[in-house]
């Protein structure tokens, strides 16, 4: 079994948690992150599990913050730091987003931001 082929069958399996537009600019979707990947210029990536030809989607915040699609090939050697897992729990959402099991915290932003 190739790498890239042990590596999308592993984070299909993984355990994800959803992000949603705290502002409600965008949509109040939840998107389902599979890992947060921090690259060494410091762009973030929160990012679901990758396709069969090793492209994820996801929300990146760097020069502009945005959604999109990367090869997983391409980043991997600028990666500094990768979480996966319940290892999400410890990661902070991006900015004007929350993550929804922690929706208490939208209210405070909402009250802080939209009044």
């Amino acid at each position: 079994m190739s790498h890239l082929a042990w590596y999308t069958r592993r984070m299909k399996n993984m355990k994800t948690r959803n992000i949603i537009n705290a502002n409600n600019e965008d949509s109040t979707e939840p998107f389902a992150v599979a890992q947060h990947i921090i690259l060494r210029n410091g762009w973030e990536y929160y990012l679901e599990a990758a396709d069969s030809d090793g492209v994820a989607f996801g929300y990146v915040m760097g020069f502009a913050n945005e959604w999109g699609s990367v090869s997983m090939e391409e980043i991997k050697p600028h990666i500094t730091s990768i979480v996966r897992g319940d290892e999400l729990n410890y990661i902070m959402p991006p900015f004007g987003y929350y993550w929804e099991d922690e929706e208490e915290h939208v209210d405070a932003y909402n009250e802080e931001n939209l009044t």
